[in-house]
């Protein structure tokens, strides 16, 4: 199961903490929460991936349209902290480079 939990929020960006399985259900928790604060005035986000330990193709597609909203909000959607498994699919499916995958937690 996916746990989404809001950790920072300031007036710049929100910084959600992500845990367990990016897949199926999660994946779909994650991006209702994405709206939940898109709508909310929330336009910056950064996701700490840290506790993520699974990420399928359902997971990069949350991603993806996280992002697109996001941006269509005139804001955006960074990652940050994934575990060495995660961040072989963020890259492999080049959403590294597009989300800007950093190491560390920095909102």
């Amino acid at each position: 199961m996916l746990e989404v939990t809001v950790t920072r929020s300031s007036p710049a960006s929100t910084l959600i903490t992500v845990s367990g399985e990016l897949a199926g259900p999660g994946a779909e928790r994650l991006l209702a929460r994405l709206d939940r604060l898109l709508d909310q005035g929330h336009r910056y986000v950064v996701l700490d991936l840290t506790g993520v330990t699974f990420c399928d193709s359902s997971g990069v597609s949350s991603l993806v349209r996280g992002h697109a909203r996001a941006s269509a909000a005139a804001g955006g959607l960074r990652l940050s902290s994934a575990s060495p498994q995660v961040t072989k699919v963020l890259e492999l499916s080049g959403l590294a480079r597009m989300l800007g995958l950093k190491s560390t937690v920095d909102i």
